[in-house]
């Protein structure tokens, strides 16, 4: 099979590729522009890539080359990508990736805010010793809106420190480590049981800006928001005027709309509100497991058997 990696820094996905699959012939396209040339020059029948820069992926360039039927996404989220038709080209996406990583990241934010930790790092900063409470993590319930890799993982490490876990998922059914599963049309009620709302839902058009006034108004005064979702999905003037009333009491974002996050958006600012650059999924290493789950779908392929972790265009996962 010939297959093209774009991506900035491809060796040790080069190398990793070549030991997985060697029959594989591999090429590889460092630039968005140049990835139309590069698909055709190899004749390339699948690509895998890894977002690299701040805007669409180049589809164009995809589907101008003939034998590319198949791209790969390394990491889980698709919204970068423009819409498909599944007739012509299956796409791909490392689902499960990195859910464990962003789950601990998850439970960390949830302990972080709730310890008030970023307002002692300010004062640390500013080498202030000024006396404030922390706040108490046990016997809370977690909401997950979202029950795919992500969230499952999240519920299984939220389970295990003894907090009560519910959940919303687009067809509900009986999930582990979840005590109630919601449907979408039962988010306010789901929300309006929580102390700590986590979302690890994708990025749909179901779901952009489904967590806006309405939503933080259903939340119990003094719950916590923690956002490794996608840009989008909680509204921006809805998160900062719950934050501003106090009805909310503090939130852990790893993501934005837009994004990159202005200079002057009123979020670096805030003590109770914890930001870090859509790092929850970002661990040494990384790069190269979602390869190894495109090389998995490779033998698959090769063996004539279904692809895992094919994308719906419509449902957007």
């Amino acid at each position: 099979m010939r297959i093209l990696i774009h991506h900035d820094e491809p060796d040790a996905l080069v190398a990793r590729l070549g030991e997985l699959v060697p029959q594989a012939q591999i090429a590889t396209c460092g630039s968005y522009d140049g990835l139309g040339a590069a698909l055709i020059a190899h004749r390339a029948q699948a690509c895998f890539h890894i977002r690299f820069e701040n805007r669409p992926y180049p589809m164009a360039a995809v589907l101008a080359s003939p034998e590319t039927t198949w791209l790969a996404v390394g990491g889980v989220g698709i919204d970068h990508l423009e819409p498909w038709d599944p007739a012509r080209l299956t796409v791909t996406n490392g689902a499960g990736v990195n859910a464990e990583v962003m789950a601990w990241y998850v439970i960390g934010a949830m302990i972080a805010i709730t310890m008030n930790f970023p307002r002692f790092m300010r004062q640390q900063v500013a080498h202030q010793w000024h006396w404030g409470e922390v706040g108490v993590v046990a016997g809370s319930t977690v909401c997950i809106v979202g029950l795919g890799h992500i969230g499952r993982e999240v519920a299984r490490l939220a389970k295990g420190l003894g907090l009560s876990v519910i959940g919303t998922r687009a067809n509900p059914r009986a999930t582990p480590n979840v005590d109630t599963v919601y449907g979408s049309d039962a988010l306010h009620e789901a929300l309006g049981r929580a102390d700590y709302v986590v979302m690890t839902t994708p990025r749909t058009p179901a779901t952009l800006g489904m967590i806006d006034a309405a939503a933080f108004s259903a939340m119990q005064p003094g719950a916590r928001l923690i956002d490794v979702a996608r840009g989008g999905i909680v509204e921006v003037a809805a998160l900062k005027a719950a934050l501003d009333s106090g009805h909310l009491a503090g939130a852990a974002l790893d993501v934005f709309d837009p994004e990159l996050m202005p200079e002057d958006s009123p979020f670096w600012d805030m003590e109770n509100v914890m930001v870090t650059p859509h790092s929850s999924g970002v661990f040494p290493g990384w790069d190269v497991r979602g390869l190894e789950i495109f090389a998995a779908n490779v033998k698959r392929r090769l063996a004539g058997q279904p692809l895992e972790n094919v994308v719906d265009p419509v449902r957007g996962y």
